[in-house]
């Protein structure tokens, strides 16, 4: 393999203490900002390349490396080779035309908290392993327990919304029988959780985890708005009583991945009180619109839940990942788990002692300090200034729609509810619906290939449609017409290719 610039074979292998010099730290530490800073503002301003594409295979022929037996990078040469081998192989999220997922753009200064919680290293599995970090983490979830109406509820921070909605869920499944953890599911009935047709693939992922089987999630109708239908409901909970299976949850979405849609929380939060049901708001995307006075109204009803997921990496821009998994009653943050460790647990400690160790109520013993980045967002921009970001993307969301809804040649899905747009591009061709959805994908595929402009795609109501995730608050209006410009081109170039 060719020798890299920055690489220097041979070189003297550092002492131990070398490898904790806190003067080379603050000096590559500087640097490293440096270049940081550089490659954000490059980004923002869309100077930067969105993605240099490369097939999977291709790319990682850059990486089949021999593992160095000596150094091959200098303190001096790290930065360079940041620089040049690591950021530009990235997708460059807080790009413009950055446009397909759920990811944050993270806030620079919550970035630097990551550095803080990085060094720190607190490992919080119990209150003595991480003091400040476990009492952070608190106050944070006090916060978000307010902001959904929870003023005495409980919770954690954890590694991502799928594992915030598997532990809710193991937690409802705990009030089928106080058996189950010890005696496994065939101490129970036969369960059931009713979900979203929508839903996001971590539910029926984590039904299958628990051994109820992927089958145990039923999927239960939207309506044209993508919102769960309350007569689909009704149907899927009746169908479970004719057949003796007993229903452990109903999921309810905040935020649906494919549209952003959000379920009519109020009227599912009322059948599921009147029927003495578990229920669970997977509110990953949308809980951050509780900040906002505008948009808040969205999630009205999310207060009569037992468990809410919230990704603070999506709306709240952090870095990934920082889940919160909230529960109305404090009592239930306990049951998703029934462990004994007497390296950590220790039994002579009094309840509210033990309230601190948060091992208690996640599956994660070493948890990353997750809370920091959170604190410091909040006390440097305050409630508003979180609010306005969401409530900024919204805007966004909203123009866009209108961009589409006003091109004859497009076709708009709905209208968003949070920040996510589908829509399809229909050209000046008569195509038949399996000619149109493979449209989109070649779409989709050419502009992300030719590092243009990153979209998703998702499939709604049997079609295949664009969809555009509006996080990043410097996409603005030029940049949503040049998308729409760019679709046209590389949409009409295919029709022609297809007919020569």
């Amino acid at each position: 393999m060719v020798q890299e610039a920055w690489t220097q074979p041979a070189m003297t292998l550092p002492g131990v203490d070398q490898l904790f010099d806190p003067e080379q730290f603050r000096a590559s530490g500087h640097a490293l900002i440096d270049v940081l800073t550089d490659r954000l503002a490059q980004e923002l301003d869309g100077d930067a390349n969105l993605i240099e594409w490369q097939p999977p295979l291709e790319a990682e022929q850059a990486w089949q490396q021999t593992m160095p037996e000596h150094p091959d990078l200098s303190p001096e040469t790290f930065t360079r080779w940041i620089q040049q081998a690591i950021l530009p192989r990235n997708l460059a999220m807080h790009h413009p035309h950055s446009m397909a997922h759920q990811a944050a753009p993270p806030l620079p200064m919550a970035a630097l908290s990551e550095l803080v919680s990085a060094l720190c290293n607190q490992a919080m599995a119990v209150y003595e392993t991480g003091p400040g970090a476990t009492l952070i983490e608190r106050q944070v979830i006090r916060w978000l327990n307010t902001f959904i109406g929870w003023p005495q509820g409980a919770g954690l921070l954890t590694s991502g919304g799928s594992l915030a909605n598997l532990t809710a869920l193991l937690a409802a499944r705990q009030q089928m029988g106080a058996g189950i953890w010890h005696q496994g599911v065939g101490a129970a009935p036969r369960m059931r959780v009713l979900a979203s047709a929508l839903s996001h693939y971590s539910i029926s992922r984590a039904a299958g985890i628990m051994g109820l089987g992927a089958d145990a999630v039923i999927p239960v109708a939207v309506d044209g708005e993508g919102r769960m239908s309350i007569d689909a409901l009704i149907q899927a909970h009746n169908g479970c009583t004719a057949r003796q299976e007993q229903v452990m949850a109903v999921v309810a979405t905040a935020g649906c991945t494919a549209t952003g849609s959000i379920d009519p929380l109020q009227a599912i939060g009322e059948f599921c009180r009147a029927r003495g049901l578990w229920m669970h708001v997977d509110a990953a995307h949308g809980a951050s619109a509780l900040l906002s006075k505008t948009h808040r109204t969205k999630l009205n009803g999310m207060a009569m839940a037992d468990s809410v997921t919230w990704d603070t990496h999506k709306l709240l821009y952090m870095p990934a990942a920082a889940s919160a998994l909230l529960f109305r009653d404090d009592a239930s943050s306990y049951q998703a788990f029934s462990q004994r460790a007497s390296y950590l647990f220790h039994e002579e400690e009094d309840a509210e002692t033990l309230s601190f160790n948060t091992s208690y109520r996640t599956l994660e013993c070493t948890k990353r300090m997750m809370g920091l980045k959170l604190l410091t967002a909040f006390k440097l921009y305050g409630r508003q200034g979180m609010a306005a970001l969401v409530e900024h993307v919204f805007s966004l969301a909203e123009l866009f729609a209108g961009l589409v809804a006003d091109a004859p040649d497009f076709e708009l899905l709905m209208l968003p509810q949070t920040n996510i747009v589908c829509f399809r591009y229909l050209g000046n061709a008569a195509l038949d619906a399996t000619a149109l959805d493979t449209l989109q994908t070649n779409i989709r595929t050419t502009l992300l290939e030719q590092g243009l402009f990153h979209l998703s795609q998702a499939n709604v109501g049997g079609k295949t449609w664009l969809r555009c995730t509006l996080m990043n608050p410097y996409t603005r209006a030029p940049h949503q017409e040049a998308l729409l410009d760019n679709i046209r081109l590389a949409g009409n170039r295919l029709l022609a290719s297809s007919t020569t």
